[in-house]
């Protein structure tokens, strides 16, 4: 049986994009919210916007595991016939 390793990278960085109220995939895969430096000073906001962008990568990335593990096991076992 595998192991799998799961891997979280967050980064919170000051920049001068316009802020929006949900969480914008980019071309690299990741997802991005940029929030104003009134929800950023806010433990509660920040944290609210923290995982409402990691939610969406989160299930992305699940999806995209299950899809792996799926096609992995039908390779493994060839379907069954039923006589009838």
């Amino acid at each position: 049986m595998s192991n799998y390793k799961i891997k979280v990278n967050v980064e919170i960085v000051e920049c001068n994009g316009q802020n929006g109220k949900a969480a914008k995939e980019q071309d690299d895969g990741s997802f991005t919210m940029i929030i104003d430096e009134k929800d950023a000073i806010s433990i509660d906001n920040s944290e609210r916007a923290l995982l409402s962008t990691a939610y969406p990568a989160i299930r992305k990335a699940l999806a995209e595991h299950l899809e792996k593990v799926s096609k992995k096991k039908s390779l493994k076992k060839p379907w069954s016939k039923k006589s009838k």
